[in-house]
């Protein structure tokens, strides 16, 4: 089979179950906000709750099965989801009779994906039920995400995998590649031949990826509008980030930040390669930030509250002297680390302040990198799960630069 990484289908009877357990774990939070029940619409939280993608509003109540209201393709729908109650839609103007018929009234407070949803949906919404109270749900269906069933460890394992097999080809190809948009087309080839999508999903507003970044030298340290550490040149003003035509010369660094993707499930890897030798300079910055990778996994366990983390990872980098350009340049990311899942921006963040407490199951990736103005970067990333022991590590590609 060409498609190595590509898994068979799990039994239906699984995904079933999975799914079933997702939605007793969201009908208790529902509860417990006193909410009538959620219409989820983001196509990701659609998936995750019914194992189909397609254009549906899917109705959550507090109590009792959940309904899949399909504009298009209720076929698919059908085929794909293991939710029972599937009808098809022709519009939002069905929704309150659907609803209705399902609960055997007009439900008073529904909860929506407020941090997704465009205004004029909102209001939509609020026209076909003017007597309800709208509630923003999408803390509880991020927290709800955040930790990982054991299919889905074995999910992003799998993309874990997939990534480090694309790693291995990085050398050959990069002794050929002349630019930064030569050698990952060819990667980025090799990944869709493994089954990747071609796609990497993400929450934000206005945030974009496909597959991730590969940057050359001076061109990594170029400041873009992008969320993460590291920019990029990209193509031009209008996606201005990523891999540009900028020429791959000897002893510079380049930066390979791509996610590969299994069912769906994302893992997020980074390395240095590098043609000949590089610098001492970025030889000695790659390992400091090799040290703050260990010092966050030794610490981090169930219980360690992620600001903590990320206060331990500056105290590191202050005491090496180099904190200017970490995690960015020359404005730096709040962050060393952040959740993955089907989605590449997902929670827990191990970022300033915050609160949020390690559970078994969470999986984030933590990315610490230092930019130098004009230079280029040092840094890796690696994904890890969070055990009842500490961290365990996914990805396995080794973490020192390789030198081509």
């Amino acid at each position: 089979m060409s498609l190595e990484w590509r898994r068979d289908r799990v039994p239906t009877t699984a995904i079933r179950s999975e799914i079933k357990n997702r939605l007793k774990r969201l009908q208790k939070m529902l509860r417990e906000q006193d909410l009538d029940g959620a219409i989820f619409v983001q196509k990701v939280d659609v998936y995750y709750l019914s194992a189909t993608d397609q254009a549906a509003h899917l109705w959550v109540p507090v109590q009792g099965p959940p309904l899949l209201m399909v504009r298009k393709s209720i076929d698919r729908a059908r085929s794909d989801a293991v939710i029972d109650a599937i009808v098809r839609i022709s519009g939002f103007s069905d929704l309150p009779r659907f609803i209705e018929q399902s609960e055997g009234n007009i439900p008073k407070r529904i909860g929506l994906e407020m941090d997704v949803l465009p205004v004029n949906q909102y209001r939509i919404y609020q026209g076909l039920f003017p007597q309800a109270e709208m509630i923003d749900i999408s803390p509880i269906i991020r927290t709800l995400r955040m930790v990982k069933s054991l299919y889905e460890i074995s999910c992003v394992t799998g993309a874990a995998e997939m990534g480090d097999q694309m790693f291995r080809q990085v050398p050959s190809i990069l002794r050929e590649a002349e630019t930064e948009t030569g050698l990952a087309y060819r990667l980025e080839a090799f990944y869709r031949s493994q089954g990747h999508p071609g796609i990497v999903r993400t929450r934000a507003f206005n945030m974009e990826c496909v597959y991730g970044q590969v940057l050359a030298g001076k061109s990594a340290a170029v400041p873009s509008a992008s969320p993460g550490p590291t920019g990029g040149t990209g193509l031009g003003a209008y996606y201005s980030q990523g891999a540009g035509n900028g020429r791959i010369l000897p002893h510079e660094p380049v930066l390979v930040d791509y996610a590969s993707s299994v069912e769906g499930y994302i893992s997020d890897q980074a390395r240095i390669f590098s043609i000949g030798e590089l610098p001492e300079k970025f030889l000695r910055a790659h390992e400091v930030m090799r040290e703050v990778q260990e010092a966050v996994a030794e610490s981090a366990r169930p219980g360690s509250r992620a600001g903590d983390l990320y206060a331990l990872a500056l105290e590191v980098v202050r005491a090496r002297e180099l904190e200017k350009g970490f995690m960015g340049y020359p404005q730096p990311v709040p962050f060393v680390a952040h959740g993955i899942g089907l989605e590449l921006d997902e929670w827990p963040i191990i970022g300033r302040g915050s609160r949020t407490i390690l559970q078994e199951g969470m999986i984030f990736a933590l990315e610490p990198k230092i930019v130098f103005p004009g230079e280029g970067v040092a840094g890796l990333e690696n994904v890890f799960v969070v055990t009842s022991h500490g961290l365990k590590k996914l990805t396995q590609f080794p973490d020192s630069p390789c030198v081509c």
